[in-house]
């Protein structure tokens, strides 16, 4: 009828809990762990954006008679292609440089995107709360038919 309570030396040598401790103990740092990998895969991500599209842009700027504006249309849809939903509009610069429009000459073309820190309350970095990844692709200019 009556509930028989433990003493307390059962209550002390019991190990209900320890489970439930240990999680909390370790949780933290499994969080830490899971938003270091996430963060790490947005970089990569944006590490392999930017330098396919620095050689996309000076692909299409050795191909064109405007080798700005067909660089940064090119490094605009490779971007937008491979990373919908991103942000670029105060993201991702794209610098090009072209020594001359005459074949042979070189194009330069340099992109730049900042990957915001995502957990910056979480690992704050010294420097921003944003990554920089910059990629940059050098080509020479075809002859045109």
């Amino acid at each position: 009828m009556f509930k028989k309570f433990p003493s307390s030396k059962n209550i002390i040598n019991s190990s209900k809990g320890s489970a439930l401790l240990e999680f909390a103990l370790i949780a933290p740092v499994l969080f830490m762990l899971f938003a270091g990998i996430i963060q790490f895969g947005f970089i990569i991500n944006a590490k392999v954006v930017v330098n396919s599209a620095s050689f996309e842009g000076a692909r299409a700027a050795t191909m064109s008679d405007e080798p700005e504006a067909s660089a940064a249309q090119a490094v605009l849809n490779y971007a937008s292609s491979s990373m919908p939903g991103w942000n670029f509009s105060g993201r991702l610069d794209i610098e090009t440089y072209a020594a001359g429009s005459s074949p042979g000459d070189e194009v330069t073309v340099k992109v730049t995107y900042h990957v915001p820190n995502f957990f910056n309350k979480i690992i704050p970095l010294p420097a921003s709360d944003q990554i920089s990844i910059c990629g940059e692709s050098t080509m020479q200019i075809e002859e045109k038919e």
